[in-house]
């Protein structure tokens, strides 16, 4: 083949590769390690609503995906990245999620191959799925559920057989109402589940709300309520189901005791190791500690006292790191001073230990605890901090501890690194697990919330004791 026929069949090559490329919903670009343009697919503006000149002028790949997509190093390490969900904004403004491909390459100039796949609509479709296999869950439920539906113009209320049956004598005699839904209600969740209701009407929303129901000649039993509120510019009407869920709230009951027990022989075993440390090696380490100073005193080689000397302060050292381990174990400040002096003094023993200050904004507690509650938020606050120092690069820490009338309030806040919270695995740690067992096992209630670069915030809200 000679050079005029080379020449045409690189032009033909090149032709065939801009017309499959146009025929592609896919973008495709090709940058250089900082991000420069050294390709731009023609058809860019299929999904970005840019011009490939446009984007050229763009000159980095940041300015039209934004920063942060990937990380250099971890590309460099697995060769490419698949299957990476990014939201960007159209040129028109639309919103519009991709589903982005990142390959290490040596192509056109250069080093990092992009494709960028529209999946928008599918991402849509699923969730329109999503809604239907509820609502297909919620129909499947009301086959065996009791069903009401409220005409709010005129009051008029009806519920089905079953509702009776659920809600028992409560239920008997008289024209069904809210009112009279209402008293059905347990006394200690009925403001919460009318605030609902009404707000559902106020919004024209669907909610779902779990409540107990007590009658005087039936236990108390658990009730969810599923339903939708219809407007018109006006209230209208409002249709739902009760499902009895007692037997699950039984189960998630024998569950929640069962992690107690777990946890209190778990707490149980490390007061006997921490006990065994500090009486029995501690003791014998400090044993060893005088009987060195003696060996110490009475050599009379320098070269003796010396290694004597460095044997001691090793000794000593070793004695200290065992009652660290011995107070992390079982915190007996917990029991001698309390749980606000016992936040205070890790706090301080952390921001000591250098790479992160700790500051403590503790309230003293005017309640007194039980044992259980303070011990709980000890050890979260304790495996918290622990989590923010091992994974979140922070440079500082927030312990906070409050109390109110609701509740004894615990949050412990860092500026590290955060992470997406929705991401698979994020919420799976051990450490999390331990902190949600112990926040159930006193009937308190965790958050976390965090987002990358934007550190993160676990609080914990724990029922203040019976009679407070």
């Amino acid at each position: 083949m000679d050079e005029l026929e080379l020449t045409q069949a690189l032009r033909e090559s090149e032709e065939l590769h801009r017309v499959t490329l146009l025929s592609m919903s896919d973008a495709v670009f090709i940058t250089t390690d900082t991000g420069a343009f050294t390709f731009v697919c023609p058809n860019v503006d299929v999904i970005f609503g840019y011009g490939e000149d446009e984007v050229r002028r763009m000159e980095r790949i940041s300015r039209l995906l934004g920063s942060g997509l990937i990380d250099l190093a971890d590309l460099a390490s697995a060769g490419e990245i698949r299957n990476i969900e990014h939201e960007i904004v159209t040129k028109d403004g639309r919103r519009r999620v991709l589903l982005v491909h990142v390959k290490r390459v040596s192509i056109r100039h250069g080093t990092i191959l992009y494709v960028c796949r529209d999946i928008t609509d599918r991402k849509e479709a699923d969730y329109t799925h999503r809604r239907n296999e509820e609502r297909l869950n919620l129909a499947l439920e009301a086959a065996k559920a009791a069903t009401w539906e409220w005409d709010i113009e005129s009051g008029e209320m009806s519920w089905s057989p079953d509702t009776h049956r659920m809600f028992g004598d409560a239920t008997s005699g008289g024209s069904p109402s809210l009112e009279s839904f209402l008293n059905c209600v347990h006394p200690l969740d009925r403001e919460s589940v009318s605030g609902t209701v009404r707000a559902a009407i106020a919004g024209a929303t669907s909610y779902e709300t779990e409540f107990r129901v007590s009658g005087e000649n039936q236990p108390v039993r658990w009730i969810l309520g599923k339903g939708k509120a219809f407007r018109n510019g006006k209230p209208l009407r409002m249709l739902g189901v009760f499902v009895d869920v007692s037997e699950r709230h039984r189960v998630e009951q024998e569950r929640r005791d069962l992690g107690g027990r777990l946890i209190n022989a778990h707490e149980e075993e490390r007061r006997r190791l921490s006990r065994e440390l500090h009486d029995g090696v501690g003791q014998q380490l400090a044993q060893l500690s005088v009987e060195l100073q003696l060996l110490q005193d009475e050599a009379t080689a320098p070269a003796t006292r010396e290694q004597v000397r460095n044997l001691k302060e090793h000794v000593d050292e070793v004695g200290s790191e065992l009652h660290r381990l011995s107070h992390e174990l079982h915190p007996a400040w917990l029991e001698q001073r309390g749980l606000a002096a016992s936040l205070r003094r890790i706090c301080g023993e952390l921001s000591a230990a250098g790479g992160m200050a700790v500051h403590p904004e503790i309230d003293e507690i005017p309640v007194a605890l039980t044992n259980e509650v303070a011990l709980a938020i000890y050890r979260i606050a304790q495996e918290a901090l622990h989590n923010i120092v091992k994974h979140s690069g922070a440079a500082n820490a927030t312990v906070r501890l409050a109390a109110d009338g609701d509740a004894i309030t615990l949050d412990v806040i860092d500026d590290g690194r955060g992470f997406d919270p929705l991401a698979e695995g994020a919420m799976s740690g051990m450490g999390l697990i331990s902190m949600r067992e112990r926040v159930s096992h006193v009937d308190g209630q965790m958050t976390l919330t965090s987002k990358p670069a934007g550190g993160t915030r676990i609080q914990v809200r724990v029922p203040p004791p019976a009679g407070h």
